[in-house]
């Protein structure tokens, strides 16, 4: 599989554990810079007003966010103990069937998940400020 793969998730945090999310999330972004070599962007943004997070992770293929969600399996049974629940999922680009068997596994009915697995091209600029 080739071509980019992007991931965009949203959940909602659970009242009053907004700076125990901050703390964790920090951790992970440190985790992830640390371990995780071809992830091209991890970013967390967060709307305060409305207790939701939002985490964008840009890869340079399928086989980058598999090894993410193996590399964090452990940390993910931890590290979101603050979520309150998840409101939406995107992936972009091609999915392998052993990325498709491991997020077959997160599934839940009530999230919204949207896939768009055709990549038609682009670019990405880095050191631009």
């Amino acid at each position: 599989m080739s071509g980019a793969f992007a991931y965009v998730g949203t959940m909602t945090i659970q009242p009053g554990k907004q700076e125990e999310a901050r703390k964790r999330l920090a951790e992970l972004i440190d985790f992830v810079e640390t371990n995780e070599p071809r992830m091209i962007a991890f970013h967390v943004f967060l709307d305060e007003q409305e207790g939701k997070l939002t985490i964008v992770q840009l890869h340079p293929d399928s086989a980058s966010m598999e090894f993410h969600m193996q590399v964090n399996a452990k940390h993910f049974t931890t590290a979101f103990g603050f979520i309150q629940s998840v409101v939406s999922e995107q992936y972009y680009g091609a999915i392998s069937q052993t990325l498709a068997a491991e997020l077959a596994k997160w599934d839940d009915p009530a999230v919204v998940v949207t896939r768009m697995p055709t990549y038609e091209g682009g670019f990405t600029r880095t050191n631009v400020r």
